[in-house]
């Protein structure tokens, strides 16, 4: 857990975003810093912007500039969620990530002490290898994932420069990533100081990406572990508590309800905090999906009408396989969340002809409770889901086709 803790802090305190610092991550310095790259990356977006507008009589160079203003328009939501609310992203992290929040129930406190008991060992497993399976899957996501943006940003950078030193004309001034700026480029200090800031802009978008966007992931797939502890508890509750209490006696009906009752408080708790997070993400969640939309269908339209094995349509393939599979792991997240809860449903109910009276009431009330489900909203009442990514998939087939049909006219 802390390896996974210091990785995301080394790579996101590049960008100034602060909040896996273990001290004094609320400074004025972090602020500052914070402040000064959320800048950059609105002057990235009114840039890029800027290329498209202009260039929107040439349908060619629009698409191309399309791509990057897609990518601009994340990143710059990116750097302002981590920064608006920073201090409810160090909340969340505190509670979900920093500590094991499983740990704080009484049933699973008692469990971690023991050595012995079938049931019990085996939820005591459970909360310990998933809780360093989570972290593990994170940080190798994570590492991957900064990978592919870092080609991908690599790509657009060497390409213009292999493109002029091709070419020999210096006069080109070519920028990697396609920006408008109210200023000449024929000056070489004016035209070195536009591409660092292409630069910079470019590999902080490799930052705040997976940063925020595998940080939502850690969080939600913290919740994801704990629905299903929950379910485990839930599924074996009458084996679990004979091997607490060594016999099925007269006490064994109430500490059934007992941990039922601990069931459900820390549900209620996984639900309030997977609404704060929802609220925070929805936005994020709803521009994800339609942007991604456009740069799938821009990439598309370059790499068709490209010759497909040119060095610079390479990084169209890699661009857009990115994004793609960005939306397929938060489609695949919410996909598991509504999964989960599911199975928890189900085991609310588990043999509940076994209980008294007082215990089927609770059984009942716990059970609509868990009916609700956690989805996780984009938009009205769509959701992350599988059938949410294949509606993805063909809308930005589908606007793919419209605008090649245009080209071919």
């Amino acid at each position: 857990m802390e390896d996974t803790i210091k990785v995301f802090h080394r790579v996101l305190s590049f960008a100034g975003i602060p909040i896996y610092a273990k001290k004094n991550w609320d400074s004025k310095k972090w602020l500052c810093f914070q402040i000064f790259n959320f800048i950059i990356g609105v002057l990235c977006f009114v840039f890029t912007t800027g290329f498209v507008v202009v260039n929107s009589s040439d349908l060619l160079i629009f698409i191309q500039g399309a791509c990057i203003w897609t990518t601009g328009v994340i990143m710059t939501i990116s750097l302002g969620v981590c920064f608006v609310f920073r201090i409810e992203f160090r909340s969340f992290l505190v509670e979900m990530a920093f500590e094991d929040r499983m740990l704080e129930m009484p049933l699973i406190t008692y469990v971690i002490k023991l050595q012995e008991g079938k049931k019990l060992y085996e939820l005591k497993q459970m909360v310990i290898d998933t809780q360093n399976k989570l972290f593990r899957y994170t940080k190798t996501v994570f590492i991957a994932y900064l990978a592919s943006v870092w080609l991908v940003a690599t790509l657009y950078l060497c390409s213009k420069i292999y493109e002029m030193y091709m070419t020999e004309d210096q006069s080109l001034r070519l920028i990697a990533f396609e920006m408008w700026f109210p200023w000449s480029l024929n000056d070489t200090r004016v035209y070195t100081f536009s591409y660092i800031f292409n630069a910079y802009s470019g590999y902080l978008c490799c930052v705040a990406y997976p940063g925020l966007q595998l940080t939502i992931i850690m969080l939600v797939g913290q919740t994801i572990r704990q629905l299903r502890i929950l379910s485990f508890i839930l599924m074996n509750l009458d084996d679990l508590v004979v091997e607490i209490k060594g016999k099925k006696d007269g006490e064994w009906q109430y500490y059934c309800t007992l941990i039922q009752s601990q069931c459900v408080d820390h549900y209620v708790k996984l639900k309030r905090f997977m609404n704060r997070l929802n609220v925070i993400c929805r936005p994020f969640y709803l521009t994800l999906i339609l942007v991604a939309i456009m740069l799938v269908c821009m990439c598309s339209v370059k790499i068709a009408i490209s010759d497909k094995t040119a060095p610079d349509t390479m990084k169209y393939y890699a661009h857009e396989i990115c994004f793609i599979m960005v939306v397929l792991m938060f489609c695949l997240l919410g996909q598991q969340v509504d999964s989960e809860c599911a199975l928890l449903e189900r085991a609310v109910t588990e043999n509940w002809y076994i209980f008294d009276k007082d215990h089927k009431i609770n059984v009942r009330i716990f059970k609509i409770a868990v009916s609700q489900r956690m989805p996780i909203y984009i938009f009205g009442t769509i959701t992350l889901s599988l059938p949410t990514f294949t509606w993805f998939i063909k809308t930005g087939m589908s606007f793919f086709t419209l605008v090649m049909s245009v080209l071919e006219e």
